[in-house]
């Protein structure tokens, strides 16, 4: 079997028994365990920004859930880009449900976080059960979870933290369509699942936003928003969508 074929059989054998452990364990918490790049390991306050964000987000959306960190580190030959967090990781935890890598699947989410810049593309990747997401050298420059607001300015460790929702949204079912963008004032505020899209070029933003909002209403144009906020909750059709 290639390799190709192998992470396909692979990948679907993994949903099938995480999706089998969820419903034998509700209501057990959904348990997002994280691992880092050896290079996003290096900064000493990247565990506490994604268990803090990340952590209260869910915690919202779902009420029960664990973050938790792995115990070791992932090599990659490239900390971003497709090669790294679409097929390298996806593989890795594939192996690991049948016990040919050093990596120990949950049946909720297994999200990898590395050093990669997230401002080049692809940033991020999701599949069901399982996320990668750039950005690790940025979410550690966030001030505390606590000390800050559920809306924030745009700036790129905020975009970062918010790719983190995004990706890991997406391995617990929501699509693009389960995110608002919304007027305060002068500023456009994206939630997690509409994300940095919403100021795309138009080329992009009509091919990730084109199903349109399935929490109500269109999304808005940026023309005459001064200010660009990111939100760092789901919205409510999301977390009726996170499973």
């Amino acid at each position: 079997m290639n390799r190709r074929a192998f992470l396909a059989s692979a990948g679907v054998a993994l949903s099938l028994s995480a999706a089998g452990r969820r419903v034998a364990n509700e209501p057990d918490p959904v348990v997002v365990r994280v691992w880092f790049s050896e290079s996003a390991v290096t900064h000493d306050a990247l565990e506490d920004r994604v268990e803090g964000y990340l952590g209260g987000a869910l915690a919202d959306a779902l009420g029960a859930v664990e973050i938790e960190f792995a115990g070791s580190t992932v090599a990659l030959p490239h900390e971003g880009g497709k090669a790294s967090l679409a097929t390298d990781w996806p593989m890795t935890v594939a192996e690991g449900t049948v016990g040919m890598a050093d990596v120990d699947p949950v049946g909720g989410v297994n999200l990898l976080v590395t050093d990669g810049d997230p401002r080049k593309q692809p940033a991020g990747y999701a599949r069901p059960h399982v996320a990668a997401a750039t950005g690790g050298a940025y979410i550690a420059r966030m001030p505390p979870a606590e000390e800050a607001p559920a809306v924030v300015p745009y700036s790129v460790p905020a975009a970062a933290t918010q790719l983190l929702l995004h990706e890991v949204g997406h391995a617990l079912g929501a699509t693009h369509a389960h995110g608002t963008a919304r007027r305060e004032g002068d500023a456009l505020v994206a939630s997690p699942m509409v994300g940095s899209y919403l100021w795309a070029s138009e080329r992009v933003r009509e091919a990730q936003l084109a199903d349109g909002s399935a929490c109500g209403g269109a999304y808005p144009s940026d023309d005459g928003a001064s200010e660009r906020r990111l939100g760092l909750r789901y919205a409510d059709c999301a977390t009726r969508a996170l499973r």
